[in-house]
């Protein structure tokens, strides 16, 4: 089997699996963190987790202000929405049991 190609729709398919695959895992961990530190230490970790998404976000060289700007705005709204609802889904599973 050969390496999809990138953009193609299989790309895509394995970069979304791949991801899906991602959140279960860190949900997972979250839940056992939830369950032994406590439901508060995964506020704790998301706000510092969303402290260093700005350490993530990679300027390259030909990028314009603007540019720069907007997506650095759309990395940290993103990810910060894709971290809550994990800390929420991780949160709720750990308060079942």
């Amino acid at each position: 089997m050969t390496e999809p190609e990138q953009g193609s729709a299989e790309a895509v398919y394995v970069s979304a699996m791949v991801g899906e695959m991602m959140q279960r895992v860190l949900q997972d961990a979250l839940v056992d963190l939830a369950r032994t530190k406590g439901a508060a230490y995964l506020d704790m970790f998301r706000d510092r987790e969303l402290a260093r998404y700005a350490d993530l976000f990679r300027e390259r060289v030909d990028d314009t202000p603007e540019t720069t700007s907007m997506l650095r705005a759309w990395f940290a709204m993103e990810g910060n929405a894709a971290l809550q609802a994990v800390v929420e889904r991780a949160s709720v599973e750990a308060k079942r049991d």
